[in-house]
């Protein structure tokens, strides 16, 4: 009886495991806005239930102060921000040439015509508009 319990259960646990949707991934236009010492690669972008997540490379090219975060802002076709989402990043420290995986979450539905500007930051606020 124990045994017929326990395969039962497998079984079970085997079935929604295979129910779990693979993430899907999505094309973004990603506008990324440089800092000085640093390479912000641009995310890969999968659909997370609701969400987008957002995961890519931030790397050191000098020993300039490192960022503590990077910020992705949704635009509209227009240039407008209608949102924005922040992951905190670390592991940069030191003079080494080092990278570091950011990750960021956010709870958008893009539109056509929508677009996602990155940035990385030392401090709070907007990203810089592209120049």
């Amino acid at each position: 009886m124990r045994l017929v319990a326990i395969f039962a259960g497998g079984v079970v646990a085997f079935a929604g495991g295979a129910a779990a949707a693979p993430a899907e991934r999505v094309e973004v236009a990603t506008e990324v806005i440089p800092l000085t010492g640093f390479r912000l690669e641009p995310p890969s972008v999968t659909r997370d239930g609701e969400s987008l997540r957002f995961r890519g490379f931030l790397c050191r090219k000098s020993v300039a102060m490192s960022p503590y975060r990077v910020r992705l802002e949704r635009l509209s076709s227009d240039g407008q921000v209608l949102g924005a989402a922040t992951g905190r990043v670390s592991g940069l420290s030191g003079r080494g040439h080092r990278c570091t995986v950011y990750t960021v979450t956010a709870p958008w539905r893009l539109e056509p015509g929508d677009r996602v500007r990155a940035c990385a930051q030392r401090g709070d606020g907007p990203c810089p508009a592209a120049g």
